[in-house]
């Protein structure tokens, strides 16, 4: 059996037109789609956002009750709870009489012993006293503390030694000194072993190595 075929032809101008038909009918598919979209999306957020406002305002709030009131509130409570039913009144508990005078005679007595009580005094730390060395005069041996290229430094240093109790002389520059130089000695000590001693006492007072040193005169 032969089956027969039909053939259409269609010119360009109608294939143009059924194409730009096709996109439009898509286009207006696509909008519609949009709109029915966000339609849902609002419907969805109104009805999550009402959900929200009936559990807010059906949640009970809770009521601070102050300390000391706790009695008030639960008699209110029970009271509120029960309107029929009348409360039993409470009366307060009366003390006997002979207690109050025993605790105003105790406080009576206590309280002067804590107004006479008084922190006993702090004794006073004193300070001991610097010690002080004789001056030694007489002898050939000094320890010389220091020298200056001028003399008024030179007799600030002697006496600041004097008022330590040392017998401090500035001596003149030698002729064998290239630049002036004003020495200032401590002694004189008659032997070697008391200027050393001496020297060792004014090293154990400072507190790095001054260089200070033994000369015979």
């Amino acid at each position: 059996m032969v089956k027969n075929y039909r053939e259409i032809q269609v010119s360009s101008t109608i294939l143009v037109f059924i194409i730009l038909g096709i996109i439009f009918l898509g286009a207006v598919i696509f909008f519609i789609g949009v709109q029915v979209g966000k339609k849902q999306a609002d419907l969805m957020v109104k009805t999550m956002t009402a959900q929200k406002a009936e559990e807010t305002v059906s949640a009970p709030v809770p009521v601070p009750v102050a300390e000391g009131s706790s009695g008030t509130s639960s008699e209110q409570l029970s009271a509120a709870a029960t309107p029929g039913q009348s409360q039993p009144e409470t009366k307060p508990v009366e003390q006997p009489a002979s207690q109050t005078p025993a605790r105003t005679s105790q406080q009576s007595t206590t309280a002067p012993s804590r107004v006479t009580q008084q922190p006993s005094a702090v004794p006073s730390r004193t300070e001991p006293t610097p010690r002080t060395t004789t001056a030694a005069t007489g002898g050939n041996y000094f320890i010389q503390v220091g020298a200056f290229n001028d003399r008024p430094t030179a007799r600030l240093e002697a006496e600041k030694y004097r008022k330590q109790g040392f017998n401090a002389v500035v001596k003149e520059p030698f002729a064998r000194d290239r630049k002036p130089l004003y020495r200032v000695w401590l002694g004189g000590y008659k032997t070697r072993e008391d200027a050393q001693k001496a020297l060792s006492e004014l090293v154990s007072k400072s507190a790095r190595n001054p260089g200070f040193f033994i000369v015979q005169q």
